[in-house]
This record gives structure tokens, sequence and C-alpha cells, in this order.
């Protein structure tokens, strides 16, 4: 299918459909070589699926594939994810990353939550195209920014050039991390004095 779809809006009328005609998951993956999960997913906005699938979940559910996907490719208004709604991947160099706006096709924000691992800690060096805001939920980390290491608690915060090499590791058994980075494309003037835009003068830290 064409990954511009959006993919909640097709899970909440694939998943209406079902409770209309009073089918179980289970009832309907009976009569599809399909899984439990393959069409929870699916309802739930977690995966694209193929034109035979949906053509296949249409049959055993009595409605054409339009009902599923007539105006799914205007731009969604809002996305929401609720607790437990992202998927959480296998962890990638000790961080798994959790995707909070999937769905929003084009956006400028990469808002996640990143699940930090000490004993296998992200040794792979980042680096950006834009800017990039983390703030700790719980756990400590260590951000190795350029040849600075910024230690971090649960609470706070930094925002930084994302352009400069940087490492993200566990100080203890494990932290989460809300980490949102924006690309180069278009960058917010700094707020001065009366609200006007002020350019920094350097780039150096600062602490609120």
């Amino acid at each position: 299918m064409n990954h511009s779809l959006n993919l909640a809006d097709l899970g909440r009328r694939v998943r209406a459909a079902r409770v209309a005609r009073q089918l179980t998951l289970e009832e309907v993956v009976s009569r599809t070589n399909f899984t439990i999960s393959w069409l929870s997913k699916l309802e739930n906005g977690q995966l694209s699926p193929s034109l035979d699938g949906l053509v296949k979940i249409a049959a055993v559910l009595e409605c054409g594939v339009d009902t599923f996907v007539q105006g799914l490719a205007a731009a969604p208004r809002h996305v929401v994810c609720r607790d437990g709604d992202a998927p959480l991947p296998r962890p990638r160099d000790g961080i798994a990353v959790e995707h909070r706006a999937a769905e929003w096709r084009g956006r400028r924000m990469q808002p996640s939550i990143l699940h930090v691992s000490r004993s296998t800690s992200r040794r792979v060096t980042e680096c950006g195209s834009g800017e990039r805001f983390l703030f700790v939920l719980d756990g400590d980390v260590k951000l190795t920014y350029g040849d600075e290491v910024v230690p971090l608690a649960a609470g706070d915060s930094i925002y930084f050039d994302a352009t400069v090499p940087h490492v993200i590791a566990a100080s203890g058994r494990s932290a989460r991390v809300l980490s949102v980075s924006c690309d180069g494309a278009q960058r917010l003037p700094a707020a001065g004095r009366n609200g006007k835009a002020s350019r920094a003068a350097g780039r150096g830290s600062s602490r609120c």
C-alpha cells in the first residue's frame, strides 16, 4: 500500500467494519491466512498492509476496499499516541527507540522515547542535521557532546546543536529519555528582550 496513507484512520475503519459485523479478531483471521497479531497491528495503525491483504479483509467483512482507503491520502490534523500504542523494537546498540509520531508524514520534528540500557549502551556516535532536545524521564544518563561529557539525571534536560557529534549512554542500569530532533530546514529565532529576536553571541552552554 501507499505509505502516504493515514494508517491510524485505516485501522479504525477496519476495526469499525469488524465490530459492525460482530466478529472477533479470531473469527476474522480464521477465514484468512493472517494472524491475530497482524490484524491487531492493522487495526492499531501499526503496519501498512498490501492491497491483496486489504482485499482479503474486505471480503471477510463483506465491504469494498474503498470503504477502508477512500480519502485516507489526506494528511491527518493530529496524531495521538496512547500509552502502549507505540511498538517497542528490539534494542539496537543498547537503545530501543519508541517513535511517538510515526503516522505524521513529512514531519519536521522526530519525537521519540529512548530506552537506554547500561550493559550495551550505544557507543555509535550520532550526528544530525539540525537541533535536538533531550529530557530524562527516569534514570541517569551521560551525553558525550563533542569533547565534553554532560551528566543528566531524571528531570534534567538539554537542548543542543545536533550537528556536533554526540553519544547517549546510561549511567545506571537503564534510563528513559524523551528525545525530540528537528532538522535544519527551519530555525526559530531566539527571543530577546521585549519579545524581539536576538542573535546568539556564541554557542556556550547554559543552565536553566
